[in-house]
């Protein structure tokens, strides 16, 4: 049973910002479809590193927007043959689930529930910043041979465009 109505890509469908005991935190939703060129080679072994990256930028009129906070969060989308599981760590903690179906794996991949952004006390009042969220398929971690194919191969320029949430304190 497919859980994506969708084409091939991923898209940032969602993003919120709520405030819990003055911590920004972050809630998103990513639908994640893989290239069947993707797939296969998941399913023939070779491991897919899934970057999301989330910034806080602040609005200045005369210059670029400042980056006040860059967080990334890195995931590794493995398939156990044997086993016939789908495996999904978390590089930065190493905690790691397994999953029936890839579309299980990719689902819970793409929710996003309580990302901490910063402490809103650190904003300034009055300034404007801009939330944003995008996730990409980081091709430099695929091996080597590989590599050399999907720099070219639209198959596996899997990334979504950004996605932007205003604030002011």
């Amino acid at each position: 049973m497919a859980v994506f109505a969708q084409t091939d890509g991923f898209k940032v469908s969602e993003l919120d910002i709520r405030v819990e005991d003055q911590l920004m935190l972050a809630d998103a939703r990513i639908d994640y479809a893989l290239s069947s060129t993707a797939t296969e080679a998941l399913e023939n072994g070779v491991a897919l590193v899934i970057v999301q990256r989330l910034r806080l930028q602040q609005a200045r009129w005369w210059w670029r927007d400042a980056v006040v906070v860059s967080q990334q969060r890195r995931y590794r989308l493995q398939y156990h043959a044997i086993s016939r599981r789908y495996v999904l760590t978390w590089l930065e903690s190493g905690e790691s689930r397994s999953y029936r179906s890839l579309d299980a794996l990719l689902l819970r991949l793409g929710r996003i529930q309580a990302w901490p952004v910063m402490r809103v006390d650190r904003l300034d009042e009055g300034g404007d910043y801009r939330l944003r969220l995008d996730t990409s398929l980081e091709v430099d971690k695929l091996p080597r041979l590989l590599r050399m194919v999907a720099w070219i191969n639209p198959d596996w320029q899997l990334r979504s465009e950004p996605i932007y949430r205003e604030l002011s304190p």
